[in-house]
């Protein structure tokens, strides 16, 4: 079989989300809390998506932070969905900003 065939082309999403509220620089939401926002919105909206859990930091206007982050991998929707998906995340965990990178890939499933 040629494996030239099984792999076709897409756009990758990744977005980065911390879980420290905005308004107090507190990591007041859990992952746990967090899983099942993302959960409950993906289902409603049948989103394809995975999770990794990891740490970082960034500077901001009170100075430089280091937090829990979350990147939501997700593969075969929209710009449009992916915009109204982070901005909703974002809301709903009341987060200052998300980050979200685009990538051209090419996937499988096997």
């Amino acid at each position: 079989m040629n494996s030239d065939n099984l792999f076709g082309k897409g756009l990758k999403y990744e977005i980065y989300i911390g879980i420290k509220d905005k308004d107090t620089y507190e990591e007041i939401l859990d992952v746990n809390d967090f899983k099942s926002i993302l959960s409950d919105i993906c289902t409603e909206k049948q989103i394809s998506f995975s999770l990794i859990i990891q740490h970082g930091g960034y500077p901001h206007n009170k100075g430089y932070t280091t937090e829990t982050s979350l990147r939501v991998s997700i593969i075969g929707i929209s710009e449009d969905e992916i915009l109204r998906l982070s901005e909703r995340l974002k809301k709903e965990i009341n987060t200052d900003t998300v980050l979200i990178t685009k990538t051209e890939i090419e996937f499988c499933f096997v």
